[in-house]
């Protein structure tokens, strides 16, 4: 049907959409259709269009005229109301209008009844203002236990605001309640300080967490459990960039961060406009409250310090006595900076007692081997050595005491400086605010100093280095005013000092006192808390302990201000302070603003201060003092028994000494980062004045019995002849050449010619020689150290340009353990080898290290010096018992000899105690230098010498001979080289007397392996000739001698052109 009657709409649209136009003219249409004509319309077409319509209407009333029909009468109801809603639109007009003009008509009573109703509601609102002003302590009382402190300030402001009203004060009731609001007022600005100092001072056991206690081997400022509280972040889980420049995200750097994210709101403004508040006398919430703290309601608020902090300066400042608290707060600083370090040198004292006490009932440990002196020595562990006086057992106790106290100090230093910090950024926050207003008057910029407030914490750091490191008379007699037994007996009379103390109320037990005012101090709380609800602490501090620390930090029962010192003040503990002092002072450098961290790093000033004035000086003096002992002492230069595990052969105590005092000075320079060039030069001058005393001990074993006569020339003749460069060039080259070589040989017989040159003629006496084999082997014994001595400061050197770059901080000393003040030792337990290059290095600047090589190439001029005098003293002893044994001998004998000469048996046994004298000093490639070509001389001496006998006959020439024998077993006993000391060159040439003088001649003509004198000293001997007398006087003698004197002078001419 609808179908239907679409399409003949449709049709209708398009063949005769006219007549829907609002201005169709239907007569226009009519007399169109009439028209026949091409401009007429279709007849016909418009009228089947119009039954197609009739039909399509006809068939849509048929199926709906039902619902046509029911809609007449509703239409008919509509009407009818529409009409009804119309007269009574009209009848309220008008009312309206007669009521308006009623109303405009004025009536007196009215006006009363109004006035009226306006003071009843007044004395309602009065009434109601006075009932919730009576809950207000309670409220106090509950937020101040709850430590809701912000919210109760609020509440505290706004019921003061609102008491102290004009209507309010013409009302007599609530003047008592006034009263005690305003002493609330005073009361919860006390507890917010003194709230404010248990947090920024670690008084209460909620800061636990933000230091933390020494622990052995610490090298830095370790993680405390404040900083593990997990971080606070942006709402996409962004992380936060830090605040303050640290290497790890400490919770300062995201309270901080934090703290810039929020808006910087009057929590006052904010309480005030909080649209759940129903009146100015409901409980506020906290706008300031802690991120971390705020999805747990039921947490502690100050279980987060910081946030804390922050409560409660906002709670000041809703006071208006921010500016008065902080000034209070920079007051009491010094006071509470000196009670925080007593505490923590008592924590440190206990903690020190009761490890003295547990290492006395568990003592134990390896077993040390130690000599007489108390010197302790570990295998291989040159760098190991240790001087006694500058690091011992006792003194490690002490250090580790020390490091205990400050590195626990710097601890809660550091926590109590981030706490400063919080404070001076919350209040330039809150200074920052346009309706800041403060009671003081405090400008913004000076609410809290930060720069002015880090003074006394450097101040109390001086002080405590001070105590530690200076050890002068007056400091010490300041801290400890009881005389010594000594001054005493010595003055005879005890003098003490009238304005110090016997003793200390701090020195009780407080325990015992606690238990004992237990129940006056509970009574007393109880008290408190029903008279001034809120007045009492809430934290772990009893009133009677604050009463005992405040007697304990009187300065009527302290002595001189100063602190109680754990170990005795020592300038060597500078090397243990510095590290936790730097650590300190770089974390400050962290933690205060930018503009400020300069004054921190300006505190760096004070160690250099320390080092200058009062370290390097005692420094000096006391390695001094080390160095004189070492090195004069009657020991001194004695063989140093525990030194075996060092070297093969024996080492001077004093050598040892002084490698331990250089290594301690190395640990001390690698420990102090600072002016470590002087350590470098006080290193260097330590070798200079060993190089000095070495070279008087080296004098003192070559000079004379007689100290009479200690001129030049009077020195031994070994020493003097060792300082020539004719000398010194031969040996330099045998020095370099093998053992029984050709060129070994050449250098030998050069040797022997240059020094018989030197003779020129003179016989050696006694008394150019070392008068003792003693002086012989304390001579090797010396050599022998020096080497050793300039092989360790060859490995200690190393070179470092930035000689004042601090060292790695992880490398400090290790533990040290000594018995005697005076001797260098070996821990017993070495320390852990963290790294290859652990061992120990003397850093040097280029300049340094050119004046190091120098000093130890004069070491090594020294050094062989003394073995060349070692050498030549033993040729001289050998030539001086030959030339003796060939002038003065008797060879001229009616029988034959069964003993070789007497002086060729001292000379044997001199030589023995030599070689046993150089064995036992000296290794074993110095001791073949030594007695190299010793052989060669022998026989060079046996036939120079031979022209010294006046008389030889055959008996004598077998007595030389068994003087050969006698000296080739002693020199096979000592020579490693067989072949000189076979002596056969002068064996040969004394078996040339046997030979007839016609065959000696044809055996020169032949060959001649002697020189003219040597053979013609045969040729005498042959024929008896006194070689005393002049050659004339022997050729008149004898006329044969004459003619074979005149061959052997022809064969010598043959012989020299032979040679040319």
């Amino acid at each position: 049907m609808f179908v239907s009657y679409a399409a003949v709409l449709d049709q209708i649209q398009d063949e005769w959409g006219f007549v829907m136009d609002d201005d169709f003219n239907p007569v226009d249409l009519a007399l169109q259709l009439l028209d026949d004509s091409s401009v007429g319309k279709d007849l016909d077409s418009f009228l089947r269009t119009k039954r197609m319509l009739e039909r399509s209407l006809k068939s849509t009333v048929d199926k709906h005229y039902q619902a046509f029909a029911a809609a007449l009468p509703h239409h008919s109801a509509l009407v009818s109301s529409m009409s009804t809603t119309q007269a009574q639109v009209s009848e309220a007009r008008t009312k309206l209008q007669e009521a308006k003009d009623a109303l405009s008509s004025k009536r007196a009573d009215l006006v009363q009844l109004w006035s009226r109703g306006q003071t009843v509601e007044e004395m309602i609102k009065i009434l109601d203002e006075i009932d919730r002003l009576k809950s207000v302590p309670d409220q106090l009382e509950s937020l101040m236990a709850e430590k809701r402190l912000l919210q109760a300030a609020i509440l505290l402001v706004r019921s003061l605001k609102s008491i102290n009203k004009g209507e309010m004060q013409e009302i007599g009731a609530v003047s008592d309640l006034r009263s005690y609001l305003n002493g609330q007022e005073t009361a919860l600005r006390e507890i917010l300080i003194d709230e404010l100092h248990s947090h920024l001072y670690l008084k209460t056991f909620w800061c636990d967490s933000r230091w933390a206690a020494y622990t052995p081997d610490q090298q830095i400022l370790p993680a405390v459990p404040f900083d593990e509280i997990a971080s606070i972040g942006t709402s996409n889980g962004e992380k936060l960039p830090s605040v303050i420049p640290s290497s790890r995200g400490t919770k300062l750097s995201r309270f901080l961060h934090s703290l810039a994210m929020k808006p910087n709101e009057n929590p006052l403004d904010l309480a005030e406009s909080d649209p759940t508040s129903s009146n100015a006398f409901a409980v506020p919430s906290s706008p300031t409250a802690s991120t971390s703290a705020a999805g747990q309601p039921d947490k502690n608020p100050e279980s987060d310090s910081f946030a804390y902090i922050e409560t409660l300066l906002e709670s000041l400042a809703v006071l208006a006595q921010l500016g008065s608290a902080l000034d209070v707060v920079a007051q009491r600083l010094p006071v509470e900076v000196y009670t925080l370090v007593e505490t923590t040198i008592e924590e440190v004292s206990d903690r020190a007692e009761f490890a003295k006490r547990a290492s006395t009932i568990l003592q134990g440990g390896r077993p040390l081997s130690m000599d007489g002196s108390g010197k302790m020595v570990v295998a291989g562990a040159v760098n190991m050595l240790r001087m006694a006086a500058l690091e011992s057992p006792a003194k490690d106790a002490d250090r580790e005491v020390l490091r205990d106290l400050f590195w626990t100090l710097y601890s809660k230093l550091d926590a109590v400086v981030q706490g400063l910090r919080v404070v001076y950024e919350v209040a330039n926050r809150i200074g920052s605010r346009r309706d800041f207003k403060d009671s003081s008057g405090a400008k913004v910029a000076n609410l809290f100093p930060l720069v002015e407030i880090w003074t006394p914490l450097q101040g109390e750091i001086r002080t405590l280095l001070r105590d530690y490191i200076a050890t002068d008379e007056s400091v010490s007699s300041s801290r400890n005013p009881i005389a010594s037994i000594q001054e005493v007996l010595r003055d005879g009379r005890s003098i003490r000092p009238r304005d110090k103390q016997l003793f200390r109320f701090t020195e009780s037990d407080a325990k015992a006192t606690t238990r004992s005012l237990k129940k006056y101090e509970d009574e007393l709380t109880r008290t408190l808390k029903e008279t001034v609800p809120g007045l009492v602490q809430g934290t772990s501090e009893t009133a009677v302990q604050t009463t005992l620390s405040s007697f304990g930090s009187s300065d009527r029962f302290n002595i001189a201000g100063q602190h109680m010192l754990v170990v005795k003040a020592d300038a060597f503990h500078v090397a243990v302070l510095f590290q936790p002092t730097l650590v300190f002072l770089n974390r400050v450098v962290e933690v205060l603003p930018p503009g400020m961290a300069d004054s921190a790093k300006d505190s760096g000033a004070l160690l250099d201060e320390f080092v200058l004035s009062i370290f390097l000086p005692q420094l000096e003096e006391r390695v001094d003092n080390l160095f004189h002992h070492a090195v004069t002492g009657a020991d001194a230069f004695q063989v140093d028994t525990t030194a075996g595990r060092l070297s093969a052969q024996p080492l001077l105590k004093c050598t040892t000494q002084l490698m331990a005092l250089t290594n301690s000075l190395c640990i001390m320079m690698r420990a102090t980062p600072f002016h470590r060039e002087n350590y470098a030069r006080l290193i260097l001058g330590v070798i200079i004045q060993f190089y000095q005393r070495c070279s008087e001990r080296f004098r003192d074993l070559v000079s004379p019995d007689d100290l009479s006569v200690m001129s030049e020339e009077h020195l031994a003749l070994s020493f003097q002849w060792a300082q020539r460069p004719e000398v010194s060039a031969c040996l330099s080259a045998l020095d370099s050449v093998e053992p029984n070589s050709p060129e070994m040989v050449r250098i030998c017989r050069q040797e022997t010619r240059v020094e018989l040159n030197f003779q020129a003629g003179k016989s050696i006496k006694k008394t150019d020689i070392i008068h003792s084999t003693r002086n012989i082997a304390a001579l090797g014994n010396l050599y022998h150290s020096l080497t050793w001595f300039i092989g360790e400061l060859y490995n200690l050197k190393s070179l470092n340009e930035e000689l004042l770059s601090p060292g790695p901080l992880h490398n400090l000393e290790p533990p040290l353990s000594a018995i005697t003040p005076l001797t260098p030792f070996v821990p017993p337990v070495p320390p852990p080898a963290a790294k290859s290059d652990d061992s120990l290095r003397l850093p040097l600047s280029r300049e340094m290290t050119l004046r190091f090589d120098a000093l130890l190439k004069t070491y090594t001029q020294l050094t062989e010096l003394i073995l060349y005098t070692i050498r030549i003293d033993i040729r001289c002893r050998t030539i001086y018992y030959l030339d003796l044994a060939m002038r003065t001998g008797n060879y001229k004998l009616d029988t034959a000899a069964t003993e070789p000469d007497p002086y060729i048996v001292d000379l044997n046994a001199d030589l023995t105690a030599c070689d046993d004298a150089v064995t036992a000093s000296l290794p074993q490639k110095q001791r073949i230098f030594v007695f190299e070509g010793l052989g060669l001389l022998i026989e060079h001496l046996l036939i120079s010498h031979a022209r010294s006998i006046r008389f030889a006959n055959s008996f004598g020439i077998q007595k030389i001979q068994r003087n050969i024998l006698a000296m080739q077993q002693n020199l096979k006993t000592i020579m490693d080289g067989p072949l000189e000391a076979e002596l056969e060159r002068a064996k040969k040439y004394y078996s040339l007397f046997s030979l007839a003088p016609a065959r000696l001649l044809a055996g020169i003509r032949q060959r001649a392996e002697f020189t003219f004198d040597e053979y013609k000293t045969i040729l005498n001997f042959q024929y008896g000739i006194d070689q005393s007398l002049s050659e004339t006087a022997a050729a008149q003698s004898d006329r044969e001698y004459n003619m074979h004197l005149i061959d052997l002078h022809a064969l010598a001419i043959d012989m020299e052109d032979d040679a040319d």
